[in-house]
């Protein structure tokens, strides 16, 4: 893959997307562990106006934190569909363009997970395509606590070639314009459970098709 289009890529899909989530990562942990709190029947039986405190006090937040994070949560709204948009939108400005073939989020927890399959057409650039996903994906989708990735045969959709999943602090150490030096060498060390054609893995048992990878 030849660099200076990785680079533009990048600097293209960057942070500018349509609908920009206003909401980080633990701002959006603690508002879903709220809202998983408030349908509690021990919460419920509390005064209406002393459940943030409460809730606060039993996660250990501090009450304005929770308070903030509450706010923003509402404001930023449909968190699944706003991470979904911008995953696509981002990585359709990278050299996958046109071979980006899924793209879900599960926010419905405080660990969300963004899941992106993609079609390979090179086995020897799998370990760089992942790392352009994973560094693409965590500034479009920054609530998402892990990113599971999965490539199928381009030529062979039926088959699957790599997977592994990432957590967002690891995804946010890869410089996509460095990839191509360093994805078989040190980037793929920041994913896991990773399992590769390239090294000869076995996906016997893997039918896919494109369904999620196990978790």
């Amino acid at each position: 893959m030849n660099r200076l289009l990785v680079i533009a890529s990048f600097l293209l899909a960057g942070p500018a997307v349509a609908d920009p989530i206003e909401l980080t990562l633990e701002e959006f942990k603690m508002y879903r562990h709220y809202l998983k709190a408030m349908g509690d029947p021990r919460v419920q039986k509390i005064k209406p106006e002393g459940r943030m405190g409460a809730i606060a006090k039993d996660a250990g937040f501090k009450l304005r934190d929770l308070q903030r994070a509450v706010a923003r949560g509402e404001a930023a709204g449909d968190v699944k569909a706003a991470c979904e948009s911008n995953l696509r939108q981002a990585l359709e400005k990278t050299d996958l363009k046109g071979r980006i073939s899924k793209i879900e989020v599960d926010a419905g927890e405080p660990h969300a997970v963004a899941y992106v399959q993609w079609l390979n057409e090179n086995l020897a650039q799998l370990e760089e395509e992942a790392s352009v996903i994973a560094a693409t994906a965590q500034p479009a989708c920054p609530v998402a606590s892990t990113l599971q990735v999965w490539a199928q045969d381009k030529a062979r959709p039926s088959v699957r070639v790599f997977q592994g999943l990432i957590a967002a602090s690891a995804a946010a150490k890869i410089k996509p314009e460095r990839a191509k030096d360093f994805a078989d060498t040190r980037y793929i060390r920041l994913f896991e459970k990773v399992k590769s054609a390239a090294a000869g893995d076995d996906f016997t048992p893997e039918t896919s098709g494109g369904e999620k990878a196990s978790r």
